[in-house]
């Protein structure tokens, strides 16, 4: 036995659920409706749903998976209304009425909540339809529907009529039969007899002796013998002996499946079963019978009217059919013409008001409205006999289940066309052992840019695929070969000579057809037309690739917050910024909330309330503390998003770290400030400076060489202190060694001796430099360093004093020079010593002494320097 639904996941998943706890009933129990509609939807290759019996319960397809997302797969075997709330609201509810009276409905732009690989919810839009299906009584029992996805874009243009639901309802539901026949038509090659024969490969004699009833045999060998000469079409409506015993009615086409050459080398064909057409025929042809019969005195429903009077005599049956107590006694045709229909009392009217001629006959079939046997279908027949043209008499008969039959074969009809009108996808069907193509719908020239005639010439395979672009071919072939192995595949490719002369990404889906042993004899297959899609995914992907290394490259962390579920997806660079590790916590606001430092939170909150009030977007500048105690800016900008309502569902945001921006510019204030205290004391030393030197000096001269050499002074400490960073300080023996540098050379005599990187306070550098240039340039005028043999040592050395400040102790001491005799005035003006003595101690705190030694000036200074001496 075949076993029900094919393969793939959802097929697994149907068979083993347990249906016998639903109002569906164990799968063994299911009619042949409800089955074969199932494997029509798991075989489509878009989203689709059935929805079965009173509750809608669902089953749907592998496709469907992707739209169910999380809910894949609790809303197996549920009410549709159940699993799907949010969208089955009292439109849908509406539809799904109207698809229960018998219509094809559908809805456009339904927004779906739907959760990502990610969690992240996002909102997809789908087109749906619901088309009727209905069960062997021909009453509505359920709705087949199928999803379109709209992009962002444009609409799908078209509606979900899926070809390939016409091709597995042509060959899976009972209602077509494929065969092969040889080039002579003497062997059967195979048939697919469904439930009306046995699948069979025999001589053809054979065949018809034990299948075709004796009274058809001449006319089936007649038709066979006018198709052969042709070769033309081979068509033929017959009866057929089936297994059970029972005869049936069969609509048989066939046509000839010729080689390159031109010559036939089989016969393909399909046969309709046309039992119940034939049979509602024969309900007819009998009812006419019964009606000349009924004429003749037999009695069916007979009628007779009198024109004049308008008075109507019937049978019991007569009254029946019209669902009035039988009567003796004549009845005015109102009471009748009541319980017709509009139309019905309209052709009535139109009749009886013309004149009659003898012989002229009524037939007409006319529905009850009213009364017990409403929604009936009375198909009268009358006419008027004799010379008397005022006398109508006839026979009426009950014609609803004719009309029903033929109804439902109408809507079938009507389906498929929509399906093959609508489709603008190529279907097709091929042999399963050849690769032959055994048919294409006229779309495969639109996709492939060939005509049917040409596509099916030669050896359809190869051709095929030489279209497929050589990189696609293996996979191409490796799916085929799944399908010849019972599988179904789906494969993308590429082909050349495409109408427009580039290369198109097509899409196939084939799907195995199974002959009644099991056997896979036939591949089905619907191929879409994807290049638009596939580009556009490629542009999208191509876009969040530049958005993530933008994003990786900026150090931008993002998130998204549902505020309707509470649910915050954070990207990876977000957990780093705020100091988790990758997808070590749950992405909250309460997780963002607690890495924000306690003195910047009460800010975060109320900018983010009124944010989500509508005010403002959100933008703040705040600190986060990270685990390890460090902190961190971080700047963020975000913005809410409202319904129709003004309530915030959806917030997406980004923060920056800009701790190094923060650092810069409050180094930049201090900085300024530093420059600010600087210049000012600059100013006072130059002042002081002028002020000095135009006391002391006799003439301009005299105080312009004075004035610029203090001035060099001051220029080489400040070339020290402004190549230096906030953190940074001038060294002693650095601001010593630009002062002997500015001896042009008389540096030769001085010996230096001390501890390298001393560091001074940046406040007392102007001051120092300024005394040491006092005592270099006197030691150049007068003392050592201005006599032949003089010497001049520079010794340095630190100590602590008893609060931990460090001192730095400067011995300046020449030997070898000349001294006035006693009681003779030194030379010089005496700044220096001025300098030294009074405004170091008192602008520096410094400790000095000045002594005019025998043989030379010995001057000791001790000043408080920098906690980091070195």
């Amino acid at each position: 036995m075949t076993r029900p639904f094919g393969t793939g996941d959802m097929a697994a998943r149907i068979r083993a659920f347990d249906w016998a706890a639903t109002a569906l009933g164990p799968i063994a129990t299911w009619p042949a409706e409800l089955m074969s509609t199932v494997e029509t939807m798991l075989a489509m290759p878009r989203p689709a749903t059935l929805l079965w019996g009173e509750a809608l319960l669902q089953l749907y397809n592998d496709a469907y998976v992707e739209v169910a997302r999380d809910r894949h797969p609790a809303v197996l075997g549920r009410p549709i209304a159940e699993g799907w709330s949010d969208i089955y609201d009292d439109e849908v509810t509406q539809r799904l009425a109207t698809v229960r009276a018998g219509a094809a409905v559908s809805v456009a732009g339904r927004e779906v909540s739907l959760r990502d690989a990610g969690g992240r919810y996002e909102r997809r839009s789908f087109d749906i339809t619901w088309l009727p299906v209905r069960d062997a009584d021909g009453a509505v029992a359920g709705a087949l529907q199928q999803l379109v996805e709209v992009t962002d874009h444009r609409r799908a243009t078209a509606q979900l009529r899926d070809s390939e639901a016409q091709l597995r309802m042509m060959v899976t539901t009972g209602s077509h039969m494929l065969f092969r026949m040889s080039a002579d038509w003497r062997v059967l090659l195979s048939l697919d007899g469904r439930d009306m024969l046995p699948d069979v490969t025999e001589p053809i004699d054979d065949w018809v002796e034990r299948f075709i009833p004796h009274e058809d045999r001449g006319a089936v060998f007649a038709a066979m013998a006018a198709a052969l000469d042709g070769p033309t079409m081979f068509e033929l409506e017959h009866r057929v002996r089936c297994p059970d015993g029972s005869i049936g009615w069969v609509a048989s086409r066939a046509l000839p499946v010729v080689d390159a050459e031109g010559r036939v080398v089989e016969w393909f064909g399909t046969g309709i079963d046309i039992t119940a057409r034939r049979t509602a025929e024969e309900v007819v042809r009998r009812s006419e019978e019964m009606r000349r019969i009924a004429l003749d005195g037999g009695g069916m429903g007979a009628w007779r009217i009198d024109l004049a009077t308008r008075e109507v005599r019937g049978d019991a049956r007569f009254f029946a059919f019209l669902g009035m107590p039988p009567s003796d006694e004549p009845r005015l045709a109102t009471d009748f013409l009541e319980r017709l229909s509009p139309e019905g009392r309209e052709a009535v009217h139109r009749f009886v008001t013309r004149r009659i001629v003898p012989g002229e006959e009524f037939d007409g079939e006319l529905e009850i409205v009213a009364g017990p046997t409403a929604g009936c279908w009375l198909r009268w027949r009358g006419r008027a006999d004799g010379p008397d043209t005022r006398i109508l008499h006839g026979v009426v008969f009950d014609v609803t289940e004719q009309r029903q039959a033929t109804e439902r074969l109408r809507e079938r009809e009507e389906m498929l066309r929509l399906f093959g009108d609508a489709s603008r996808d190529a279907l097709w069907i091929r042999d399963a052992r050849t690769l032959h193509w055994r048919y294409v719908t006229p779309a495969f020239r639109t996709i492939y840019g060939q005509p049917r005639r040409q596509v099916l010439t030669g050896d359809h395979y190869r051709n095929w695929l030489a279209l497929i672009l050589p990189d696609d071919r293996a996979q191409v072939e490796a799916a085929t070969a799944r399908v010849r192995g019972g599988e179904h595949a789906t494969v993308d490719y590429r082909i050349r000579g495409a109408p427009d002369g580039g290369t198109r990404w097509l899409r196939t889906t084939e799907f195995p057809i199974r002959d009644a042993a099991g056997q896979v004899v036939l591949i089905g297959g619907i191929t879409s037309d994807v290049t638009a899609s596939r580009h556009a995914r490629e542009a999208v992907t191509r876009s969040e690739e530049r958005l993530r290394s933008a994003v990786e490259v900026g150090g931008i962390g993002l998130w998204d917050w549902n505020v309707a579920t509470d649910e915050v997806h954070w990207s990876a660079e977000h957990f780093l910024l705020q100091g988790y590790p990758v997808g070590s916590v749950e992405p909250s606001y309460s997780a963002w909330l607690a890495r924000i430092h306690p003195d910047d939170r009460a800010e975060a909150e109320t900018l983010m309330a009124e944010a989500m009030g509508g005010g403002r977007p959100y933008k703040q500048e705040f600190r986060v503390v990270h685990p390890d105690g460090s902190v961190h800016w971080h700047s963020a900008r975000g913005r809410f998003f409202f319904d129709e309502a003004g309530q915030p569902v959806r917030m997406v945001g980004a923060i920056v770290d800009v701790t190094e921006r923060r650092a810069w510019t409050e180094r930049q204030q201090v900085l300024i400030a530093e420059l600010q205290h600087r210049t000012r004391n600059l100013i006072g030393v130059v002042r002081a400076l002028a002020d000095k030197c135009a006391r002391s000096s006799h003439d301009l001269a005299e105080f312009h060489q004075r004035f610029g050499d203090r001035l060099q002074a001051l220029v080489r400490v400040q070339g020290l202190l402004s190549r230096l960073s906030d953190n940074d300080r001038v060294t002693f023996d650095s601001l010593l060694d630009a002062e002997m540098a500015a001896l042009d050379g008389e540096a030769a005599a001085v010996t230096l001796a001390g501890p390298k990187g001393v560091r001074l306070r940046s406040s007392t550098v102007q001051t120092l430099a300024m005394a040491l240039h006092e005592l270099a340039t006197n030691a150049v005028k007068y003392g050592a360093l201005g006599t032949a043999g003089g010497k001049l040592s520079i010794a340095w050395r630190l100590s602590a004093a008893d609060d931990g400040t460090p001192w730095l102790h400067i011995d300046w001491h020449e030997t070898g020079v000349a001294m006035p005799a006693a009681g003779v005035a030194p030379l010089g003006s005496g700044e220096g010593r001025e300098l030294i003595e009074r405004a170091l101690p008192y602008q520096l705190g410094a400790q000095t002494s000045f002594v005019l030694g025998a043989d030379g000036v010995r001057c000791r200074i001790a000043i408080p320097i920098s906690r980091h001496a070195s």
